[in-house]
């Protein structure tokens, strides 16, 4: 057989499979929410076991932003869970805001010096570093999230790709859109039939799902190195974090496997 016919006939086998996955229902929608909801939980109740040093302004700050965080992820995917047909537009909104706290987070613990962390404390402009003329001036958020990147690879002893840049990039623009009334309130208010209403496809909501949980990994890996856990520690609140994202992702795995997404 030519490597012609043999590709050809992968892809038909293919083809056929994805023919046979089934459109997904709200019902679907609502358990991949639920099923993340727990994960995301789980989350928070290990970061709750870990100790903020005393006294320490910068770890406070950190770690309020971190909790605030996965708040914003948690409603996100309560109203997912709750409302799938008809507020899945105010849920993504969410996520702009689960993913600004979190860059915050990581710019105040681990990017910020000491004059950046007095800036970002009094004079509530957001993260800001000084220009070559001493001029303070805003860190752009996808250049935020490049450095919040790195910064965590770095935490992490990763040198694998990373894809949290990516997915602010490609994310932001549209999550910004639906905060402030832009072009995609105008996308996704409106059904095939001229309904008006949020519409949003169930591919997206299923990805910003995992997003959302994804994010959250990331603030525990924040708030482990924060409190002095090292990437490859043995360490409770690490396991059974490890464990419920590995249940999580297996059993997504099954369900999004019989959907035509």
């Amino acid at each position: 057989m030519s490597n012609d016919a043999l590709n050809q006939g992968i892809q038909a086998a293919l083809g056929a499979m994805r023919h046979r996955r089934r459109q997904p229902t709200d019902q679907d929608i609502s358990r991949e929410a639920s099923e993340a909801r727990a994960a995301l939980e789980a989350n928070m109740a290990g970061m709750e076991q870990l100790h903020i040093p005393p006294n320490s302004e910068r770890h406070r700050v950190t770690f309020q932003l971190l909790r605030a965080s996965m708040d914003y992820g948690r409603a996100l995917l309560f109203l997912l869970e709750t409302h799938p047909i008809d507020l899945p537009a105010v849920a993504l909104g969410l996520h702009r805001s689960q993913i600004e706290q979190f860059l915050r987070a990581v710019f105040v613990q681990f990017i910020a010096d000491d004059e950046q962390l007095r800036d970002f404390l009094d004079e509530d402009s957001g993260p800001r570093r000084k220009n070559e003329k001493g001029k303070w001036v805003p860190i752009r958020l996808k250049d935020l999230a490049a450095e919040v990147e790195a910064t965590v690879a770095r935490l992490g002893q990763d040198d694998g790709p990373q894809k949290l840049a990516r997915m602010v990039t490609n994310a932001w623009d549209p999550l910004c859109g639906l905060v402030h009334g832009g072009k995609a309130i105008r996308v996704m208010y409106e059904d095939p039939n001229g309904q008006i209403g949020a519409h949003v496809p169930a591919a997206i909501l299923f990805q910003t799902t995992v997003n959302t949980v994804a994010t959250t990994n990331l603030c525990i890996i924040a708030a482990l190195t924060a409190t002095g856990v090292g990437a490859y520690d043995i360490n409770e609140v690490v396991s059974r974090v490890a464990g419920h994202m590995g249940r999580y992702m297996e059993q997504r795995t099954a369900r999004v496997g019989e959907l035509a997404l």
